[in-house]
């Protein structure tokens, strides 16, 4: 019985050890998808009180709604600016903004968020520091409470 007990405790100190990443991890963090086709800067970013996401899609600036249940993860149709760019670009947008409405899962490994879609394709993006945008504003007042964050951390 004393082994026993032995062992459900050092079970509990090895499991409060380890980190988990929660889906509430990458909420209040912007992420950028690096390798992205034709060289398009294509970023997302969460915010948690109003469960809004937003981000950079190539051209345009989207953004929508997000719901997380477990590690389920799906956007609302995203909304976007109406600018028009090089073909390619516009290309490389539209095709990453289909693939964020068909989003069911995600995971998270340490900086890095992987986003699966229902038609198993994967979305790699890491998180962004400070260092991503050194030489330019935040976009937008998600995007500036994102780096204040990052900056406490």
């Amino acid at each position: 019985m004393k082994i026993f007990f032995s062992l459900i405790t050092a079970l509990l100190f090895l499991s409060a050890c380890h980190k988990t990443e929660t889906p509430e991890s990458f909420v209040d963090r912007n992420y950028i998808m690096r390798d992205a086709p034709s060289g398009a800067r294509i970023t997302i970013g969460f915010e948690g009180n109003s469960k809004r996401f937003f981000g950079e899609s190539g051209v345009n600036r989207y953004f929508g709604i997000y719901t997380i249940y477990g590690k389920n993860l799906t956007f609302s149709p995203a909304g976007s600016t109406m600018m028009m760019g090089e073909p390619d670009l516009m290309k490389v947008e539209q095709e990453y903004l289909q693939a964020l409405g068909k989003v069911d899962s995600f995971k998270l490994d340490g900086h890095k968020l992987y986003l699966y879609t229902s038609d198993n394709r994967e979305l790699v993006f890491s998180e962004m520091s400070t260092l991503d945008n050194a030489d330019e504003a935040p976009s937008n007042r998600y995007h500036q409470k994102a780096i204040e964050q990052r900056k406490k951390q």
